[in-house]
């Protein structure tokens, strides 16, 4: 082989490598993008796949929540409720004829219902969680079907109440007040069972041994891609929803939005190690439930600087005894760590429409 043709060779190699690692982004930039709807029905599409069943059962695949995430409480209101309140088609369109799958789930109690269906143990077959629960292997197969049709329908049950615009949001999830500060709670059981772990090591042994096919090898490995980049989703939303909690707990226990924090989507990014493009594909259509039951959309967590500046100077100005001058307030800015020049804040005082401090003397802010 001449050197010419090895160089050729190997350029084109690099070239396939790097088309590869494109396709990979695209794909993983189109799952980013997706609402929760289809993401739900692209994982339960995987999940009905015999071949992840089997990995399941063989425990090459389970598995890890995410700390402090549960279901979202309204799941559990619903599971209740459920068989009582048909208000929606949507709802009653699932339900039908499955009033007894209903009664099963009642029967169960919270905490094996949580157990053995929301947060299943790794490897436990539907026979097996039949004699724990005592009920036969149809009755699991058919509570878990409906478990799954609600994940894919969640937002039949959690209305959005975002007033229609140019952005259609999908709800991912709820921060609630748990004993030990802020959980988040997810709106699909299949994100909040967290992350898939795949025990590649245990998956090479197995097949080593003959125990699969080279069709069906094949076709595991192909899962093994997709369900990698379900968790590339999956932990990135994760990430963001934490970083959210932790940043802005004051605004998420005061409801009071002078509370919020600066925080900017390249902030993150840099935090959570992914690239700002990351963080607002990620979160561009999706909102989550606050403390107090109402919706916002993600994005209004990242309050732009000047907004925050803006916040920050009618709360001194709110809580001043004599006017301050613009001097004064830069100084008081200065030890909340907060950097303006004084015509800085002349500008911002007269964005906000308030007066000059001699002219605010006895009349307060506004």
């Amino acid at each position: 082989m001449s050197l010419n043709t090895l160089e050729v060779e190997q350029t084109q190699s690099l070239k396939t490598q790097q088309g590869f690692k494109l396709i990979a982004r695209l794909e993983q930039a189109n799952l980013l993008e997706m609402s929760e709807g289809e993401f739900q029905r692209l994982i339960a599409e995987i999940e009905k796949n015999p071949l992840f069943r089997l990995c399941q059962r063989e425990r090459i695949i389970r598995y890890q929540r995410f700390p402090r995430t549960d279901v979202s409480s309204h799941f559990y209101e619903l599971k209740e409720e459920i068989a009582a309140d048909k208000g929606s088609l949507d709802l009653e369109s699932i339900l039908l004829n499955r009033e007894a799958v209903v009664g099963w789930i009642n029967n169960l109690g919270l905490e094996k219902f949580k157990r053995y269906f929301l947060f299943p143990e790794a490897g436990m077959t539907v026979d097996e969680i039949a004699r724990e629960c005592d009920l036969e292997p149809s009755q699991v197969e058919r509570i878990n079907e409906l478990i799954n049709d609600f994940a894919i329908s969640s937002e039949f049950y959690h209305p959005l109440t975002i007033a229609p615009g140019l952005t259609h949001y999908s709800k991912v999830a709820s921060v609630e007040r748990g004993p030990e500060g802020f959980l988040i709670g997810y709106s699909s059981p299949s994100v909040a069972r967290g992350r898939y772990v795949i025990d590649y090591e245990r998956f090479e042994g197995l097949k080593g041994e003959g125990f699969f096919s080279e069709t069906e090898a094949r076709e595991i490995r192909r899962l093994f891609k997709k369900l990698e980049l379900i968790n590339s989703r999956k932990d990135t939303m994760y990430q963001i929803l934490k970083n959210i909690v932790a940043k802005q707990s004051l605004y998420l226990e005061s409801a009071d939005p002078k509370a919020l924090l600066p925080l900017s989507q390249k902030e993150l990014a840099k935090m959570i190690g992914v690239a700002p493009s990351t963080i607002s594909r990620a979160i561009w259509g999706k909102s989550i439930d606050t403390p107090w039951g109402e919706e916002k959309p993600i994005k209004d967590f990242f309050p732009r600087p000047k907004r925050f500046k803006k916040e920050l100077l009618i709360k001194l100005l709110e809580a001043e005894e004599e006017p301050l001058t613009d001097q004064a307030i830069k100084a008081k800015l200065e030890e909340l760590g907060v950097s303006l020049s004084r015509r800085s804040v002349a500008k911002l005082r007269s964005e906000l429409k308030i007066p000059a401090s001699w002219m605010r003397k006895g009349k307060g802010v506004r």
